[in-house]
């Protein structure tokens, strides 16, 4: 077996995040995640995101020993940032109406930082690379989990969580979210999203008056 085949195989667990990251490291991936943005996974050679950020390409092989791992780096670069810029106000959030205006907060932000492709990209290039595959998945684990536990704490003492798998349904609004953010890619219309956003926020309404007991309800 080759180097370059044992580096695929041990590419960075789930447990990797971005914090250590700084000057040089720093700077590959964010050239790393600008490349996926600009040109998507199948572009992002390491010509491409050395260009990018106006380094040599050595040093990505030097600092991370594969492009997939610095392509991973920058996906945990996302989640990093976006779990210091709304984990306190997820933490915070105790009813479905201020869920779901913090999700589309993070959907808007998403679309405008350049996430929304990023992310998809890094989904579709999994899709085809079984190893890639699967740490892009634990990658998305934990906000399954953050879900769930929030679902959790919006069902308690609800008859419904005797009839609702948290899990399941916390799986189908992380994947929904994908979904939605790829297709509209895709289409160069975030119309549709809008207005689902739009629609769940209603719902939401509607559901809080059903699972906030009385003299909690949102205002």
């Amino acid at each position: 077996m080759d180097d370059a085949a044992t580096r695929e195989d041990r590419l960075p667990s789930s447990g990797a995040t971005s914090a250590g990251l700084q000057g040089t490291k720093l700077q590959i991936v964010e050239a790393a995640l600008e490349t996926l943005k600009s040109v998507g996974f199948s572009g992002a050679s390491a010509r491409a995101i050395a260009h990018q950020g106006g380094f040599n390409q050595a040093l990505i092989f030097y600092h991370f020993g594969s492009v997939k791992t610095a392509l991973l780096a920058a996906f945990d670069l996302i989640s990093d940032r976006r779990m210091q810029e709304y984990g306190p106000q997820l933490e915070a959030a105790v009813s479905a109406p201020e869920l779901v205006r913090l999700a589309r907060r993070i959907y808007d932000d998403d679309l405008e930082r350049g996430y929304v492709t990023a992310l998809g990209e890094m989904v579709a290039g999994g899709v085809s690379d079984p190893v890639l595959g699967a740490q892009v998945a634990a990658r998305v684990e934990p906000w399954i989990e953050i879900v769930q536990g929030k679902l959790g704490q919006l069902l308690d003492g609800s008859a419904l969580l005797s009839v609702v798998a948290t899990r399941d349904l916390a799986f189908g609004i992380v994947a929904s979210y994908f979904g939605v953010d790829m297709l509209s890619h895709l289409q160069q219309d975030r119309s549709c999203a809008d207005s689902l956003l739009d629609l769940a926020a209603r719902v939401a309404d509607l559901a809080d008056t059903v699972l906030s007991p009385p003299g909690k309800r949102s205002r």
